[in-house]
């Protein structure tokens, strides 16, 4: 049996592929990469900014979803355009970070970029 090479990334998958991941599997998925072992500062930066995306995500929609429900009809329905508008660009950022990231290339999403830095500092070793 041949040995494969050891990579810098968790669970000795290649760079791009744990960075895929980290985006394509959302929350979880960048919590495992982030804690998964790995050194390969991409990986953690995509596994940092999934992490900080898909939370928020989250969060907003839970309050959004809070406000609508004490609105009347016609708020209720405004908030389900939005939530139509958030569930529209969450599609369309998780397919932009999944393909980029298993292309081999680093993508920063506006935002939540620079939050992710503030957030995962000691992680990405000041990135």
């Amino acid at each position: 049996m041949v040995n494969q090479p050891q990579t810098d990334a968790p669970f000795g998958l290649q760079p791009n592929v744990a960075a895929g991941l980290a985006y394509l599997l959302g929350l979880l998925g960048g919590i495992i990469m982030l804690v998964g072992g790995g050194t390969n500062r991409a990986v953690k930066w995509a596994a940092a900014q999934s992490i900080t995306f898909w939370g928020g995500f989250f969060v907003l929609r839970i309050a959004l979803g809070f406000v609508s429900a004490m609105m009347s009809y016609t708020m209720f329905a405004l908030f389900g355009l939005i939530f139509l508008a958030l569930s529209i660009i969450g599609l369309i950022v998780w397919l932009w970070t999944s393909i980029s990231a298993f292309q081999g290339k680093e993508v920063e999403i506006p935002v939540v970029g620079g939050l992710a830095r503030q957030l995962f500092a000691s992680q990405l070793g000041g990135a």
